[in-house]
Order: C-alpha cells, then sequence, then structure tokens
C-alpha cells in the first residue's frame, strides 16, 4: 500500500526526533487495547514499543509451563500487562513498595531509598489493581531477602526493572538459574551505562541468546550450559 502524503509528514517528523512510526497487524489490535486500559488504570513507565514487546514476550513464554515473575513493580502497570498474557501461570511480584518510606537500612535498604526517595508503588494499590487475575503473589521487601522459602521455584518468564546495578546483579543470580530452557528475562534501563555494563558482564562468556531492542529493553532467552 502507497503511504499518504499524512504518514509521509509524520515519519519525517519523528524520523528528525530518533523515533519510528510502524503500523500494527490486526493480530495486534488486542494489545494496543490492553496498553491503553492499563495506561487509564495506573501509571505504565514503559512506551508503546516496550509494552507491546513486554507483551510479545510473555506470550511466547506462557506455553513453557513454569511461573513468571517481575522484580520492580512501582504502581502494577507493567505487572497488569503480564497477567493479561500469563494464562493460569502463577505470577511472583518483588518491590519494597511502602516498606521504605521511613528510610533504609544497613542491609543496602539506603541505597534504594537515596535513588528512589519516595517515589514507590503501594503494595494495596497494585493488589487491587490486579485483584481480577488469579495467582498474583506479593514478596514485599529489599530483594533478594524477600526470595526466602522461593528456591525451588522455576520461571518461564521475568521481568526486571529495579534501575539500580546492584539490584539487576542480584535479580540476575537468582532468576537465571531458575529460567527453565528457552524462558525468557526481559531487563530494562538497559540504555542506563551503569546497569547495561553489569549486565553484559554478568552474561559475558554464556549461551544465553541476548537480543538488545532499540527502546532500551535486553531480551535474554535461556540456554543449556
Amino acid at each position: 500500500m502507497k503511504p499518504s502524503i499524512a504518514g509521509r509528514l509524520l515519519r519525517a517528523i519523528v524520523g528528525r526526533r530518533g523515533a519510528i512510526v510502524a503500523p500494527l497487524a490486526p493480530g495486534w489490535q488486542r494489545e494496543r487495547r490492553i496498553i491503553a486500559e492499563t495506561r487509564s488504570k495506573t501509571q505504565l513507565l514503559l512506551t508503546d514499543p516496550a509494552a507491546i514487546n513486554l507483551l510479545a514476550c510473555a506470550r511466547a513464554a506462557r506455553p513453557l509451563g513454569a511461573a513468571f515473575a517481575e522484580a520492580g513493580v512501582f504502581r502494577g502497570g507493567s505487572a497488569r500487562l503480564i497477567c493479561e498474557q500469563k494464562g493460569e501461570a502463577p505470577l511472583h511480584l518483588f518491590d519494597v513498595f511502602e516498606t521504605l518510606q521511613s528510610g533504609g537500612d544497613a542491609s543496602g535498604g539506603s541505597e534504594v531509598h537515596h535513588h528512589f526517595g519516595r517515589l514507590h508503588g503501594r503494595q494495596d494499590e497494585v493488589q487491587r489493581l490486579l485483584a481480577p487475575y488469579a495467582s498474583v503473589h506479593f514478596h514485599a521487601g529489599l530483594f533478594p531477602d524477600t526470595t526466602a522459602g522461593l528456591e525451588d521455584l522455576r520461571f518461564a518468564f521475568v521481568h526486571l526493572d529495579l534501575d539500580l546495578p546492584s539490584s539487576t546483579l542480584a535479580a540476575l543470580d537468582y532468576f537465571h538459574p531458575r529460567l527453565v530452557q528457552g524462558g525468557i528475562l526481559v531487563v530494562d534501563d538497559y540504555n542506563d551505562r551503569f546497569v547495561k555494563n553489569c549486565v553484559d558482564e554478568w552474561f559475558a562468556g554464556r549461551p544465553d541468546t541476548l537480543i538488545e531492542m532499540p527502546w532500551s529493553q535486553l531480551v535474554v532467552v535461556r540456554q543449556s550450559g
């Protein structure tokens, strides 16, 4: 189909801003609606391409039959996207939520509190947002302390949005060995050089498939080895 004059003009404008415009195939209109509905219900920090990618990766991981997880939940926007694609799989959500609102502690909370300040979601608000979905489990507090008792879990899909390199490394140490073969891990903030450096160093020499997306996400597909 020949592009319209308006379409060419729009592409020229956004191209100058370092962005692209692409039409969604008819089969992806449901995902577009999910993103719009989520934005109407809560704050979703992901761009539309990053949100579409998250939905696509979660959908691809669903047949693997293992648990889903997200570390770094904020107000639950991306968790809602995952819920829309996870099917019957349990979803484990890890976040400090409001537990550090009064300050940090010697176990590492001071770093998290210094970085985020009072910019945290509240667990009760996220629970209300995700109430329509089954098998959603909350683990509030500092990661990885909140993984105690979950050593035997296996994961098909993991979304990491932790901002801090130290937290990201702790999450990789916990989740990666528990990803099933072909499991998918999505790392946000990959444009942050500190996060990128620590992730690249962590995966150096490992056989996993790493796919860098142009909107600050890294997709990792677990390979044996």
